[in-house]
């Protein structure tokens, strides 16, 4: 047995002591009324219950078919967590594999009472339903982020045409707030402890709170569609192979690439590469944000949008017009075209640790666990999607004329 064993098998039995040992000052407690319910997530379970005033519940789980609160250290694996609430989300599950819940309850710090009925649920990747999200106007969003703002909370933060700017703490419900610039908005991030976002005209405009924005002077009226960041630089790529780059998100730097061709993706990967593509094809490298390399994508479709999965190894995904995806596993060298089934303008891509997904216009969606098989996903709408995130355990996607989507 492994030492990561013993270790678990030991808090297994700790708490199976505490479990034992609880029969104090108060009175053990109904299961909560109507039983549980468990919504499978990526990789989590959420579990809800109807809770009574004044009572304490703990939640009992295991990889298995069923459980009860009794005999729960019996079962290989099982977890007993203490003093929960509900909503309660169990994380670090296994996508594709049966786990079943119970939840008892006790008065002060007597005995646990009867478990609920065991509930099961097999953890399995968001994408593949979806359904509306908050409104976010009627203009196109074209970018989504995530940060912590001033008030010390992250906020989801939407932009897009005519500087529309909206924020959201769970990706569902939007606040509108002031234009984050007199722009077309076309991306945003959050690094550097701000949001910084840009657009048309080399806008580029930078605030914390998402409510106060201040223009940088960009040096430049090219048209600004990607931003990324490393955490100490940030870049941004635009038209006719406009490049600027910045250390503070205030004073932006011309930076100088071997392509006039319009750039519409960025990203920067924890293995030291920065990677731009664009127009015709056009996919260039860096290692320092300063010098750029182009390199040979083997296709000639315009390519909109490029991500990179970090598990195992770096897995490099780009996507493009007429459901074009190329895909590289060595640092952006070579690249392999995958067969997407959909002739769809695939606009953005996001990974998770399970999966890549792409969204693109007439609503596409598109789902593969190692970027080579893809499946094509029912978003629930003809809008296009522009932008889509991931965190959470959730999906959400933002697009044409104020659309939103979610996918948990």
């Amino acid at each position: 047995m492994s030492f990561f064993s013993i270790r678990q098998a030991l808090a297994a039995v700790l708490v199976a002591v505490l479990v034992s040992a609880c029969g104090g000052s108060g009175s053990s407690a109904p299961p909560p009324t109507g039983g549980i319910v468990v919504t499978p997530g990526d990789g989590t379970a959420t579990v809800t219950w109807t809770a009574s005033p004044g009572v304490k519940y703990w939640l009992f789980y295991a990889p298995s078919t069923s459980i009860s609160s009794t005999d729960w250290i019996n079962v290989p694996g099982s977890r007993a967590i203490l003093d929960v609430a509900s909503p309660y989300v169990v994380t670090g599950l296994a996508n594709g594999y049966i786990y079943s819940f119970t939840v008892n309850g006790r008065n002060g710090d007597g005995p646990g009472g009867v478990g609920s009925p065991s509930v099961s649920a097999v953890p399995r990747p968001a994408g593949a339903t979806w359904s509306a999200g908050g409104s976010l106007g009627t203009n196109t969003l074209r970018s989504l982020s995530y940060g912590t703002s001033t008030d010390l909370l992250g906020y989801y933060l939407a932009v897009g045409d005519a500087g529309s700017t909206y924020r959201s703490t769970d990706g569902l419900s939007w606040t509108a707030l002031p234009a984050a610039a007199n722009a077309n908005l076309n991306a945003a991030t959050y690094t550097l402890s701000k949001f910084i976002v840009v657009g048309s005209g080399g806008s580029i405009s930078y605030g914390t709170d998402m409510t106060t924005w201040t223009a940088a002077e960009s040096n430049t009226t090219e048209t600004l569609n990607a931003i990324a960041s490393n955490g100490t630089t940030v870049v941004a790529v635009g038209n006719n192979g406009t490049v600027r780059s910045s250390v503070n998100g205030v004073n932006w730097a011309a930076v100088s690439v071997p392509t006039s061709k319009h750039l519409y993706g960025i990203v920067y990967s924890g293995s030291g590469l920065w990677l731009a593509v664009g127009a015709g094809g056009t996919l260039l490298t860096s290692t320092d944000a300063a010098t750029w390399t182009a390199a040979a994508s083997g296709t000639t479709a315009d390519l909109r949008s490029v991500t990179v999965q970090a598990v195992s190894s770096y897995i490099y995904v780009a996507t493009g017009d007429n459901g074009t995806i190329i895909r590289s596993t060595d640092s952006g060298v070579t690249w392999a075209a995958q067969t997407s089934g959909t002739t769809a303008n695939l606009l953005a891509v996001s990974p998770s640790t399970s999966q890549f997904l792409a969204v693109g216009s007439g609503g596409a969606v598109l789902t593969s666990p190692d970027g080579t098989t893809w499946t094509t996903r029912d978003s629930g709408t003809t809008a296009s999607l522009q932008s889509v995130l991931f965190g959470f355990s959730q999906y959400v996607a933002v697009g044409q004329g104020g659309m939103s989507r979610i996918s948990k």
